[in-house]
């Protein structure tokens, strides 16, 4: 690839909130003190894009964070509708898709009128559901606020809210623990026309023992081997956290993500900002994919379009919900 090449870039995980305007109980304390971020600071932020990438496309994934019984009530449907409202003015130039909020452990027919509303409010743009799962009996750093159990994956509801899924060709986004990926793999084995798009590196978690890293890649492994899944490369600080500003860390930091690669493929894998989650972190978008950039230089033209884009797009089945997303 020469220097001056420009590699198209889909970024399939980002956020947007408005929390003075649009309240989001479901974000606990922290939530209270974040700043709103609009579609204008999202663009403000990839206008700093390493010159090489451009953004073509882009993937809303849902802020509700997960609802329980006795939760605070949140109209999951209106996030969906305000997202596209943000996006739409720029969707010729941009297209979109929302990876929106159901619960699919809940009555399978509430859950098709749900998911009706969600593609009647994106204006046809729903690509995927995300429900996060991350649940740990012991350790609140890997439970996700209103996750109420680890035995999601086992419900027959949930078993049929992922049917549901996978009949309307949508994407579900898989947010769980390595502990938890044997149920996954269990449910997903029997849904094979479901594309599985795994959130932010399979979760590796900073600071836990051998047993957990070694756990996690025997994860990666067998959620590679069912070729309906995908992972995105992205939230990397929850793996090294600081990597930006420790060059121990950063190293480490690429040898995982290559791992990954190597374990998936480049046709499978997919780099995703997480903003602006990782930039509450501290990391700018320039860093992040200059990251990128560095650790794929020595792959071809092909696996570098993949990772950036043609994953994302096919994952999602971005072309037929946008028309010109895979272009």
């Amino acid at each position: 690839m020469t220097s001056e090449s420009i590699i198209q870039m889909c970024d399939p995980h980002f956020h947007m909130w408005d929390l003075p305007n649009r309240p989001n109980p479901n974000l606990g304390g922290a939530g209270e003190k974040l700043p709103s971020y609009l579609v204008a600071d999202y663009d403000r932020d990839m206008a700093a894009l390493p010159s090489r990438l451009q953004l073509v496309s882009r993937v809303h994934v849902e802020t509700v964070v997960g609802q329980m019984e006795g939760g605070s009530p949140l109209d999951t449907v209106d996030e969906t509708r305000w997202v596209s409202q943000q996006l739409e003015p720029a969707a010729a130039e941009c297209p979109f898709g929302v990876s929106a909020y159901i619960h699919l452990a809940r009555d399978t027919a509430q859950s098709e009128i749900c998911l009706q509303q969600h593609r009647d409010a994106s204006g046809g743009r729903l690509c995927g559901v995300r429900m996060i799962l991350n649940h740990h009996p012991s350790n609140e750093a890997l439970t996700w606020p209103q996750v109420d159990s680890g035995e999601i994956l086992k419900s027959s509801l949930f078993s049929d809210g992922i049917a549901m899924l996978e009949e309307n060709d949508l994407a579900f986004d898989l947010s769980c623990n390595p502990h938890q990926v044997a149920d996954a793999v269990d449910l997903f084995d029997n849904h094979s026309n479901l594309r599985v798009v795994v959130n932010h590196l399979g979760f590796l978690h900073d600071g836990e023992d051998e047993a957990h890293e070694h756990l996690w890649r025997e994860s990666i492994g067998v959620l590679a081997g069912l070729p309906n899944v995908y992972m995105k490369l992205s939230m990397l600080w929850f793996a090294r956290e600081g990597y930006h500003v420790d060059q121990s860390k950063l190293a480490r930091i690429a040898d995982l993500v290559r791992e990954v690669i190597e374990t998936f493929g480049t046709g499978r894998c997919m780099f995703a900002s997480n903003y602006p989650v990782d930039k509450m972190m501290g990391i700018n978008i320039s860093t992040l994919y200059g990251h990128f950039l560095q650790w794929t230089e020595d792959l071809t033209d092909g696996d570098r379009a993949a990772l950036f884009h043609d994953t994302a797009v096919r994952a999602y089945n971005l072309t037929s919900t946008n028309g010109t997303a895979g272009t």
